[in-house]
């Protein structure tokens, strides 16, 4: 039986047994760990406030033959105004499944779990626009992942920027006005191809410094939720209710 502890952020989690949650918790060396947490749905238990999701949390736990198990949770953070409305509440989920999709079990998700602290960190205080913190979030997920798409020029030509350019939301390649004006692609600003490559490339201090109009900041946001969906062939229906509530 191995005992350790470990900060997390609440993914998910599942009522099972009679008072049980099993949780889902990100970690930046363990990646998705799966936890269960005896008791965790009666109001007075000591793992209650914890085993919410959105919250962050220093956990303690024990591993015995691949099972882990929470034994105690200091919260250090509950992220509360995400639930209190319902924009920032479903696109904190749509990020949380995201999440669940692509990270792996005993694997160092180090960049995923600073990305996604930040973006919930974000969500909660309410100081940025939803569809920048959406827009960073899907891009820079995508680059994580494996999925980085060469926006530096055109795929084609190696022009580096044009009057108009395009991007393929399903090669993730971006070409000039003279190579892709006729591939039937959506046209792109400067400041969203600017935009994109600033998420693509740059430290992560700097990942949310930038600023678009609102036009182009919806432009952007759609063409990275479709570049993301495509990359990992899933549609996310609670999508669906964040731009009802958003819109």
């Amino acid at each position: 039986m191995q005992r350790f502890s470990t900060d997390g952020l609440v993914l998910k989690t599942k009522a099972t047994g009679e008072s049980d949650l099993i949780v889902f918790l990100l970690t930046e060396k363990k990646g998705i760990v799966r936890a269960f947490a005896k008791g965790a749905r009666g109001m007075k238990n000591k793992l209650h406030t914890a085993c919410v999701p959105f919250t962050y949390a220093s956990f303690g736990l024990y591993e015995k033959n691949d099972v882990y198990n929470i034994t105690e949770a200091d919260l250090k953070e509950s992220f509360f105004d995400i639930r209190t409305d319902l924009s920032r509440l479903s696109l904190g989920q749509y990020f949380c499944e995201v999440v669940l999709k692509t990270m792996t079990e005993e694997a160092d998700e180090a960049d995923c779990y600073r990305l996604m602290l930040r973006c919930v960190y974000y969500l909660s205080q309410g100081k940025k626009d939803l569809l920048l913190i959406k827009s960073v979030f899907e891009m820079r997920l995508a680059v994580i992942s494996g999925y980085a798409p060469p926006v530096h020029a055109c795929a084609n030509c190696g022009a580096f920027s044009t009057e108009k350019m395009y991007f393929d939301c399903e090669s993730g390649l971006l070409y000039c006005s003279d190579c892709g004006d006729a591939q039937n692609l959506p046209e792109i600003g400067e400041a969203v191809v600017s935009a994109m490559r600033h998420i693509v490339y740059s430290p992560f201090d700097r990942l949310f410094a930038f600023t678009l109009s609102d036009q182009s900041l919806r432009t952007l946001t759609r063409m990275t939720q479709t570049y993301l969906q495509n990359c990992m062939q899933t549609r996310f229906s609670v999508l669906d209710y964040f731009w009802t509530s958003y819109s």
